[in-house]
């Protein structure tokens, strides 16, 4: 009797060793997916997804569509130039001379309808986060637009080739800012703040960036 006695004391005792082990288990994944959470609502105001053992234990929810990191004002300068030719040979009094610049405001950031998605790992507790990659949110004329136009004795500027300017500053503006480095600058300024703020509390990070071309 005392021999069984002796062997249900011990599988009670192992029963809650492993109740126990579990439960600290459960509380530290816990921990993380919390600690995941806010450092996201902190840095991005938004809630990624999160999944433990592929279950998702946490839906993405922002309460804004966009959110903009890095803002740069930048003077945008295109010039066009116009002559009539003869076989080659450039005619009197043709060339006329056309230059618009203006300011811009560019902006870049995120796009938070995209996925933003965190697989945590419950052995390790590694958090292996998934972001959309950084865009252009804004290009915005700030300030006035300047003219310079040379009119040539035998060719005028025209008014659609004024209109065709300001429309080609604006594509230029674009470019530019596509070009300027920005959205990386965001990238690397998000990417820095989570894994200081998750990596104090104990946790290693990797980070992929993600282009998803087909949301808007």
């Amino acid at each position: 009797m005392k021999h069984y006695l002796g062997i249900c004391l011990v599988l009670i005792t192992l029963a809650g060793i492993g109740w126990f082990a579990l439960r600290s288990c459960t509380a530290s994944v816990d921990h993380t997916v919390d600690t995941v959470r806010d450092a996201f609502v902190s840095v991005l105001r938004v809630t990624p997804q999160v999944t433990v053992n592929q279950r998702v234990v946490l839906t993405q929810t922002a309460p804004i569509a966009e959110l903009a990191v890095v803002t740069k004002e930048e003077l945008v300068t295109i010039g066009l130039t116009e002559h009539f030719e003869v076989m080659s040979v450039q005619i009197p009094l043709t060339e006329k001379k056309l230059t618009a610049e203006a300011v811009y405001r560019i902006k870049a950031g995120f796009n938070l309808r995209e996925p933003f998605t965190v697989e945590i790992d419950p052995t390790t507790h590694e958090v292996h986060a998934t972001m959309s990659a950084a865009k252009i949110l804004s290009v915005e004329q700030v300030g006035d637009l300047t003219y310079h136009g040379d009119d040539a004795v035998l060719n005028r500027i025209t008014d659609a080739e004024r209109a065709e300017i300001v429309n080609n500053l604006n594509a230029a503006a674009h470019a530019e800012a596509e070009k300027s480095g920005l959205k990386e600058d965001a990238e690397k300024q998000v990417e820095q703040r989570l894994k200081e703020l998750i990596h104090d509390n104990g946790k290693p990070v990797q980070v992929d960036w993600l282009s998803f071309p087909g949301l808007k």
